[in-house]
């Protein structure tokens, strides 16, 4: 894990000076000297872990997991609502209140950043030879396949670029059917699946490996199963998927949940996690920042963190419905991942009563080494075995073996504190345990949109009702199942139009 991250600093410099304004202009083949930096095992291994810092802070304020996973997944969905604004941070009101465009900064920075990474492993593939640096070509096409899979369940059809082209060559290429792209993206995940280790420890700690390539690749299923392409014979694709790794998944199983979320767990209970650290090297995680709001000169949590801290977000708290609910089912998973309130001032004079995710907050205001707003060290998981258990059991259930899925949501449940089923389990039931169970993690905006049109529309406007005023923003129609297209890259181009009603 050290060693990943170690690295992953020393890169910044070439990330830098790698980083185009426009995202799909992959054109390594103009620079005579991109070949040439192939040439050994080290430089090949370095490159490969600069695809992997694409999903950290990458040379900006934030990093990923704040962007995508909070700002754009969970603070649209049905778990956060707008206690108070602040407009300091327009781009995420935009995003709260259905209110988004593509001039959102954003969005295109998450276009642009899951394209640098579709670039950089296209880089490095053909800079390579088909029989050599195996692992790390197959890790190019995981984080390939990773970029592709959040960009057309985010903006739906995209370009699909699998070798180095040259600016005029990217600019002309048309958004691709969601078939073609899928294609590539399970190509990609079998060959990483076939081609590495199934988890790597010591140094290579962070690093994927293959039972986290067919994790993603079950979670790829499941997606093409749901809206908006609908194909129901996906779910056994997926099943099989699953089925095939989860032996595998059980070795990473922590049964505490409490002790999921702390330092000393990190890289031993997940599949896939994006890394950080602290230490003011800018390899720290910004989403701690984004709980709630509160003044540029003061410090919201005196007793969690220390005395310079600010944070950077709205005022976003857990819904008070889900809340109770979690609490009166007596599930240890609230308790864990979301305060009730806090101090506000170190004399103890002050309580704020609000319900904020903090799973990833690192509360020790005696930690000198957290150097800004920017700098916590915690993880950020992108898979971990409860996705496989709750995936597993939902293609179970949809293909008609609900008996054989009760293990796996008795497994989550159990842990939580909560009975073990008396019955097969139900989709309800799958859908109560995704929503406790990924807290904070940005399932929950990509789960309504699979679950169908329908129920997600019908899903966030009774929230949106419940939560915000129609004047505070408006009602979520079929348009924000999608992102719009970022408007400097139809700016580029004449044959992409934006998505439906932006």
């Amino acid at each position: 894990m050290k060693a990943l991250r170690i690295n992953i600093l020393l890169l910044l410099v070439v990330i830098f000076a790698s980083c185009d304004k426009n995202a799909i202009d992959i054109a390594p083949i103009e620079n005579n000297t991109a070949g040439a930096f192939y040439a050994n095992e080290i430089e090949v291994k370095q490159a490969i872990i600069g695809v992997y810092a694409r999903l950290g802070r990458n040379g900006t304020n934030t990093d990923f997991a704040t962007d995508y996973f909070w700002l754009i997944s969970e603070n649209r969905s049905d778990l956060l609502y707008l206690g108070g604004e602040t407009s300091a941070q327009n781009n995420q009101l935009e995003l709260r209140k259905y209110l988004v465009s593509g001039t959102n900064s954003t969005v295109s920075g998450v276009f642009s950043r899951l394209y640098s990474m579709i670039k950089d492993a296209n880089s490095l593939l053909a800079h390579t030879k088909e029989d050599e640096y195996m692992r790390y070509r197959a890790e190019a096409r995981f984080l390939r396949a990773y970029a592709y899979s959040e960009l057309v369940r985010s903006f739906g059809p995209v370009a699909l670029i699998t070798n180095p082209i040259e600016n005029e060559e990217a600019v002309a290429l048309p958004r691709a059917p969601l078939q073609d792209i899928y294609a590539t993206i399970i190509a990609d995940l079998e060959f990483a699946a076939e081609n590495l280790n199934d988890f790597y420890t010591g140094a290579d700690a962070g690093r994927v490996g293959s039972v986290a390539a067919k994790a993603l690749l079950g979670q790829v299923y499941m997606t093409m199963a749901g809206y908006p392409m609908n194909d129901v014979t996906a779910y056994e694709k997926a099943e099989s998927t699953f089925a095939n790794i989860i032996t595998a998944v059980d070795s990473r199983f922590q049964p505490d949940y409490s002790k999921l979320f702390i330092l000393e767990s990190e890289n031993k209970y997940d599949l896939f996690s994006i890394q950080f650290a602290s230490g003011g090297q800018n390899v720290g995680s910004s989403l701690p920042a984004y709980i709630t709001n509160s003044g540029s000169n003061s410090t919201p949590y005196p007793d969690w963190v220390y005395n310079s801290y600010t944070n950077q977000g709205q005022d976003l708290r857990l819904d008070t419905i889900f809340a109770n609910q979690m609490k009166a089912n007596g599930d240890l998973r609230f308790s864990v991942s979301v305060d009730e309130g806090y101090w506000s001032d170190k004399e103890h004079t002050n309580w704020v009563e609000r319900n904020i995710i903090t799973k990833f907050l690192e509360k020790d205001n005696t930690q000198s080494n957290i150097k800004s707003w920017n700098d916590f060290p915690r993880n950020f998981p992108i898979l971990r075995p409860a996705d496989v258990y709750l995936y597993y059991a939902e293609a179970l259930i949809r293909n008609g073996k609900a008996g054989l899925a009760k293990s796996y949501v008795d497994k989550i449940r159990t842990r939580a504190g909560l009975l073990a089923l008396t019955a097969s389990p139900t989709l309800e039931d799958i859908k109560y345990e995704r929503k406790a169970e990924f807290l904070g993690e940005g399932r929950r905006y990509f789960d309504l949109v699979r679950w169908g049109e329908t129920e997600a529309v019908d899903i966030l406007s009774k929230f949106a009702l419940h939560y915000h005023s129609l004047t505070n923003g408006q009602l979520p129609t079929r348009r924000d199942l999608l992102l719009p297209i970022p408007q400097d890259e139809l700016k580029t181009r004449n044959n992409w139009d934006q998505n439906l009603d932006y």
